[in-house]
């Protein structure tokens, strides 16, 4: 027992050692694991941590290093070295025909610089386009010799004892060596306002105005025209008298007053002068004061110093007074939020190429250039390889104005005399085009440079989804048979916008994938307003505080030379009745069945294809050649629809209306002659007793229309009475006009039928939805590209030349 006794202490010790080792191991083991366990949970965090990161580089290099979308087609828009025959000139060109005239003796030509009223100088100088015989025999065989390139000179000889103006033919480019005369006895009144004109009377009736009438304008509209700080008065507005209006043969001017401010034209003051341009002193022939005529401004002064005159001033507010007078934002703010208006991009590049200025999209091909007396101006338009037209072209816009008074009486515009071409400049991306529009410059020979002065985008071609289908048909019911099939409408458009003076003309022509044309005209600007008076409330709408928005119709006048399978077309109308046959399916035997046919009208004279729009007598005009039929034996054409229709109510022989004859007719269709090129002139502001061009006289000749060379000439207009919503600026809606080019039976079906951009979908069994649909011609809309950024801000900052006038000049010169 002893020896029991004695072990149980050891054994105890052992088993308090071993537990406290075993402790010991196990606190070491808990340990160990908990020191894995944060390893392991920080190796999780890291490699989290990693991938985040991968993701997040990854993202960021597929969104920050994303390649740019494809150029697409090639643009090339350098001045050719062989210009095309309808190119305009080239800067080669203008120097090789400037150099040859200066050295003509016998035109005695004064340099920029040094010309006046009083020296021979030219005016403008442009292509001129070979005759059409020859060009089409060159273009469509290639028999023959290339055209010359040739340049139409217009020359003001105020040098002569009877001054007058001539246009010649300069040939051939870009080596001249000689000129013929195209028109030689133009008489020198009939010329437009041009610089020395211009200035010269500006200064001379400022001058004699402020010397004899300052006071009178300072009490009366609390300005002056000089040494005037922030409240100054101008001179810059004019309204032509012709000598059909004025009884006289003189230019005669109406040089209206206004405060010069930002919109100067919507701050006009009651004050003008009528001003002689013919004499050498620029004599003041009558004054126009608060509603009164005076034969000078001396008479006018004395009576108003003698207060025989109703003195009641119009002191006009200053221009941040007359929130109208401004295009800053202001208002209601939307959207709410600052979100980005939608754009348009293009996904895969440009589907169209240009090459100076031909161009060539889809199934079109066509060329343009800018006319600086006549604007935008389209050649050779081809469809699938055949000519439709062989020129479509702007002739003229014209504005007549109605008013009490004379400013407004005698504004009866036309728009080419102050140069149609330049007045197309400074277009915007992202807003007057899509910022991934095309642009394309215009150059110009005017009388203020011996070269040529390039204006920045003044042309953008580009195309664009219309938001509109071309086609589309969606049958829901098996009862029709379950299908839809659609084609987006995206079209090629070539843009120019004119801004002549206060108003901004939109002018588009669009090509269709269906072989269709359209060429639309949209009015946008601000109104040419006259100070507010009472005495004449059917010609104006008191719109503001102090201004009237006079009555005015929008004219143009456009030529169309279509070309339907070949140079001899004829042209018929579809007229449209009502026709009476019995009706054989009613018992009654009297009774009757009244419905619509049409009837064929051959037209086969000059002055039977004049047309003036009737409401009783709808008709489908058709272009087309005898020669040429579809498998039914119809002949293949082309249809002329005019959606801008416009009387002019004016009557024949009055006024101004004889120079602007083509507004008689909603279309007129005439025999080609190289001879009958424009339908208008740059004299048509003055020269309306004996026009230079008398349309009128092209129909006179009542030639044959029968197998012939046949040009359509087209007249749109709009009326517009003004209202408070066009301050500060017309908005285009409501104020678009445009006509179509439409194949009428000319092609076995829609030739758009084999657009890629086409959708169709239909069950995979006939008529059967529930055994599923296939999609065909979907087009997955997911960029994987990033399109070019709109950089025009930077742009324009660098170089305002783009848009606005510098001090160095009108544009660049080259």
């Amino acid at each position: 027992m002893d020896n029991n006794h004695e072990t149980e202490p050891l054994d105890k010790i052992n088993n308090d050692q071993s537990k406290a080792r075993h402790e010991e191991e196990s606190e070491k083991h808990r340990k160990t694991i908990g020191r894995f366990r944060i390893a392991l949970f920080a190796a999780g965090i890291v490699i989290l941590l990693l991938l985040i990161i991968v993701i997040v580089v990854g993202v960021t290099k597929k969104y920050e290093k994303i390649e740019p979308c494809s150029s697409g087609q090639r643009v090339d828009l350098s001045e050719p070295l062989v210009p095309s025959i309808f190119h305009d000139l080239t800067s080669k060109e203008v120097k090789g025909m400037m150099d040859f005239l200066f050295k003509q003796k016998d035109l005695n030509l004064t340099r920029p610089e040094k010309m006046s009223v009083k020296s021979s100088y030219i005016f403008s100088a442009e292509l001129h386009l070979p005759n059409k015989r020859d060009a089409i025999s060159y273009l469509d065989r290639g028999s023959g010799q290339r055209p010359p390139r040739e340049a139409r000179v217009i020359i003001f000889r105020g040098d002569l004892l009877i001054p007058k103006i001539m246009e010649i033919i300069v040939t051939p480019l870009p080596n001249p060596t000689h000129y013929t005369i195209w028109i030689d006895d133009i008489p020198f009144q009939y010329r437009p306002v041009t610089g020395p004109d211009y200035g010269g009377a500006l200064v001379s009736i400022t001058t004699k105005t402020n010397e004899k009438a300052r006071q009178l304008l300072l009490e009366s509209f609390g300005g002056t025209l000089v040494d005037c700080g922030d409240t100054c008065l101008t001179y810059k507005y004019i309204s032509p008298m012709s000598a059909a209006v004025s009884g006289r043969k003189e230019r005669l001017y109406w040089y209206w007053m206004s405060q010069f401010v930002e919109f100067y034209i919507l701050h006009p003051i009651d004050f003008a002068v009528l001003v002689n341009m013919d004499d050498p002193n620029y004599a003041i022939e009558k004054v126009w004061y608060n509603e009164h005529t005076f034969d000078s401004l001396d008479s006018l002064v004395k009576q108003y110093n003698e207060n025989k005159l109703q003195k009641k001033p119009i002191l006009f507010p200053v221009m941040s007074e007359n929130l109208f007078s401004t295009l800053y934002r202001r208002g209601t703010e939307v959207p709410k939020t600052n979100q980005r208006a939608p754009i348009s991009i293009e996904p895969d590049g440009k589907r169209y190429s240009v090459q100076g200025q031909h161009v060539t999209y889809m199934n079109w091909d066509f060329d343009f250039r800018m006319s600086s007396t006549r604007g935008p101006q389209l050649y050779d338009i081809r469809f699938m390889d055949e000519r439709i037209v062989y020129e479509l072209a702007l002739q003229e816009v014209s504005v007549f104005y109605s008013g009490y008074k004379p400013t407004q009486m005698f504004s009866n515009y036309f728009d080419s005399t102050a140069l149609i071409g330049p007045q197309d400049k400074g277009l915007v991306p992202g807003v007057d085009c899509p910022s991934h529009a095309t642009f394309t410059d215009a150059l110009h020979v005017m009388e203020s440079s011996t070269k040529p002065i390039i204006y920045k985008n003044a042309f953008c071609i580009f195309e664009i989804n219309t938001g509109m289908p071309l086609r589309r048909h969606h049958s829901f019911s098996p009862f029709h048979g379950t299908m839809y099939e659609g084609l987006p409408n995206s079209v090629l458009i070539l843009r120019s916008i004119l801004s002549v003076v206060n108003y901004s003309y939109l002018l588009d022509v669009i090509f269709y994938q269906t072989g269709a044309i359209e060429v639309k005209v949209v009015s946008t600007g601000y109104i040419l307003a006259t100070p507010f008076t009472s005495n004449a409330p059917n010609f104006g709408v008191h719109v503001s505080d102090n201004i009237n928005g006079n009555l005015h119709h929008h004219m143009f006048s456009y030529k169309v030379d279509l070309d339907i399978e070949g140079t001899h077309n004829r042209y018929r109308t579809l007229d449209i009745s009502t026709t009476a046959s019995a009706n054989r399916f009613n018992p009654d035997p009297n009774a009757k069945i009244i419905q619509g046919q049409f009837v064929i009208s051959e037209k086969k004279t000059e002055k039977e294809a004049a047309y003036k729009f009737n409401f009783d007598t709808p008709k489908y005009h058709l272009f087309y050649s005898n020669l040429k039929s579809n498998k039914f034996g119809v002949p293949k054409s082309y249809r002329l629809l005019n959606r801008g229709m416009s009387k002019q109510l004016l009557p024949p022989g009055k006024g101004n209306e004889p120079a602007m004859a083509w507004m008689r007719y909603q279309m007129a269709v005439t025999k080609h002659s190289d001879r009958e090129r424009t339908s208008s002139t740059i004299y048509s502001g003055l020269d309306a007793l004996d026009p230079v061009v008398n349309f009128q006289k092209f129909l006179d000749n009542n030639d044959t229309i029968v197998d012939e060379d046949l040009v359509a000439w087209v007249s749109m207009g709009v009326q517009h009475i003004p209202h408070t919503e066009d301050l500060p600026v017309t908005h285009t809606p409501g104020m678009d006009l445009s006509f179509f080019l439409l194949p009428y039976n000319y092609f076995p079906e829609d030739p758009a039928m084999g657009s890629r951009d086409s959708m169709r979908i239909e069950p995979n069994v006939y008529n059967n939805p529930k055994s599923g649909v296939r999609v065909t011609g979907f087009n997955n809309e997911d960029l994987q590209c990033k399109p070019p950024s709109n950089s025009y801000k930077e742009m324009v900052e660098a170089d305002p030349g783009i848009l606005f006038e510098t001090a160095e000049g009108q544009s660049t010169s080259i």
